[in-house]
């Protein structure tokens, strides 16, 4: 299921309450763990000094009054009432800072917490692998990286900023009541006013921060298939249908932002005109004062600055409407991210899902085994009873598209739609090969031990595990065990899947199942391969399409359409101008 086709169920464009039940379960596991009290200590320690900070605005403002009236009076007290409002300026920017610090400090924390937490839910349970091959969720890797900290951001800086605004207009509120009641309430109605107006503005951003967050994430996602299959488009001359592909998705993300970019100054001239009614207020109700005699001429200046810290902390609850809708479509990708791990962990659905079931057993039994793709879409095997021992070395067969890697996904547990059960030795005992091994950019030590720590082998096993391959010169043709390259492209496919025979025999599993393991290795390496994991008494479950795989596998699997299956065992018999390790096969069906 492509971005665009996902439910609206999961993808709302509302600040509802779905919205702020994700953004509470992405919040929470920081705030409500055991070791969360210095977090909260320093909260606290910010909401303190927003609410500090507003008084002290209101002492300024009275200073201002002082200051102004001094002036008008030409009294020599002016003088030390500025260096005073200097000094007590200086002290709040001072305190500004190291509350800032404490901030970063904070916003920093839980960034690192809440990342290895939804990393560690990302690679639980196999999660990675379930948000690939369902198609979903789109970027996970980006949206680990870069929506975290605008989640964290906002669920920091909202209640500081939130709380500092009404503090602020609480005591700006006051001072103004004071003077003129009538510009009070003057205020009040332009508050909400303004904040329906924020309202109506804002309202549309949040599907167009959607938008552009979806096209954005397209754009990526076009840029790195060139990358990572750079080699194929060469060979297919493709330059021309990739770039037009990453010119259309480029020409949706500019006509995103333009639309965004229109409706900024939209909302620009209604803000300006809006703060231009405000700084209106103070001339048609308090300067009349004045002309009257009710108030002095400092009057007018305090409640001009009483005035602007209104209209500044009205600014900031104003906009905690658009600091949510820009914060939208980080809650709803990174909680897609946590819901599919909930799902996953869900018993119930764990339940309902895993059909296929799984136990623990000495050797690989496959009892009445229906195998289905995970979206039910097709019936790949029928009620496949299989028992593979150890030395029974299985090849299974058929043509392309009945489901021969489909059935090694469903023995690994990868797949589990269908019936059945499925007996497996301990996971330590098995491993999977695919057709292209995985390769990390690594040293070549790490690499051949990959995925146990580099420390679990001795140079000398790894050197002989090659000879055994008939390849003694492979690591000195490659620099040596501490080599680092970018191994996916160094070493040809054929290499490749050599490193990972060399792999198999440095962890000695009692079984390997091969999907096509040996495609890309000539025959003769192939039959090395293979030779070198008999004598190691390994016993290969094989996937593949060559006829020289027989020669190796008793026992023969072979997939026919319409989930059909049949299986034949052979016995060697020997050939007069064969080599000693050469022998013919004889089927019979069983």
């Amino acid at each position: 299921m492509s971005v665009d086709e996902q439910p609206a169920a999961t993808r709302s464009y509302k600040l509802n309450a779905l919205f702020f039940r994700r953004l509470w379960t992405l919040s929470a596991p920081y705030w409500c763990r055991r070791e969360a009290w210095k977090a909260w200590s320093i909260m606290a320690m910010l909401l303190s000094s927003a609410a500090a900070f507003s008084l002290v605005g209101g002492y300024i403002s009275n200073l201002v009054a002082d200051s102004t009236n001094a002036l008008v009076a030409k009294q020599s007290i002016y003088w030390r009432i500025m260096i005073w409002m200097t000094f007590v300026g200086l002290m709040q920017t001072l305190a500004l800072q190291v509350t800032s610090w404490f901030s970063a400090w904070l916003l920093l924390d839980w960034r690192k917490w809440m990342t290895n937490h939804l990393l560690n839910a990302y690679m639980h349970n196999r999660t990675y692998y379930e948000i690939e091959k369902d198609g979903f969720i789109d970027n996970p890797d980006q949206r680990l990286q870069e929506e975290v900290p605008s989640v964290c951001q906002t669920v920091i800086g909202v209640p500081q900023f939130i709380l500092s605004s009404l503090m602020t207009i609480a005591v700006q509120a006051s001072i103004i009541v004071q003077v003129s009641p009538g510009m009070f309430w003057a205020v009040v109605i332009y508050a909400g006013v303004n904040t329906l107006v924020s309202m109506w503005l804002y309202n549309p951003t949040i599907r167009q921060s959607w938008d552009l967050t979806v096209a954005q994430a397209r754009m990526r996602t076009g840029l790195m298939h060139l990358r990572d299959n750079a080699e194929t488009i060469a060979f297919y001359r493709g330059e021309n249908s990739e770039r037009k592909g990453l010119h259309q998705r480029l020409r949706d993300v500019a006509r995103v932002k333009m639309t965004m970019i229109f409706y900024g100054i939209r909302m620009s001239v209604v803000n300006q005109v809006m703060g231009l009614i405000f700084s209106l207020l103070p001339i048609f109700f308090v300067v009349p004062l004045y002309f009257s005699g009710k108030v002095a001429y400092g009057s007018i200046d305090q409640v001009g600055a009483a005035a602007a810290m209104v209209l500044s902390g009205l600014s900031v609850i104003s906009n905690f409407i658009p600091t949510m809708t820009s914060t939208m479509p980080s809650v709803v990708r990174l909680s897609e991210i946590q819901e599919k791990f909930n799902q996953l962990n869900d018993p119930r659905r764990v339940q309902e899902a895993a059909r296929i079931r799984h136990r623990e057993g000495e050797i690989v039994v496959l009892e009445q085994v229906d195998v289905a793709t995970p979206g039910g879409e097709q019936q790949l095997v029928r009620n496949l009873s299989l028992r593979v021992e150890e030395g029974q070395h299985t090849l299974i067969a058929g043509q392309t598209g009945v489901g021969k890697s489909s059935l090694l996904r469903a023995i690994a547990g990868l797949w589990r739609r269908g019936e059945g059960e499925i007996q497996l030795p301990p996971y330590q005992q098995l491993m999977f090969i695919p057709q292209k091994p995985y390769m990390i950019l690594t040293d070549l030590r790490s690499q051949l031990l990959y995925p146990e720590p580099a420390e679990s082998a001795e140079d000398v096993r790894i050197q002989q595990a090659f000879v055994r391959l008939g390849r003694p010169d492979f690591l000195a043709k490659q620099g040596g065990l501490d080599c680092i390259k970018d191994w996916r492209k160094v070493l040809s496919l054929g290499e490749q899947q050599l490193v990972a025979f060399a792999r198999i025999l440095l962890r000695q599993p009692r079984y390997v199942f091969l999907d096509e393991a040996t495609s890309a290795m000539d025959v003769e390496t192939e039959r090395q391969a293979y030779r070198a994991l008999g004598e190691a008494n390994i016993t290969c479950i094989s996937v593949g399409h060559r006829e020289t795989l027989l020669q190796f596998h008793p026992q023969k699997l072979h997939l026919l359409a319409h989930g059909e299956w049949r299986l034949t065992q052979h016995r060697e018999e020997a050939s007069p101008d064969a080599d000693s390790d050469s022998f013919h096969l004889q089927a019979r069906a069983v």
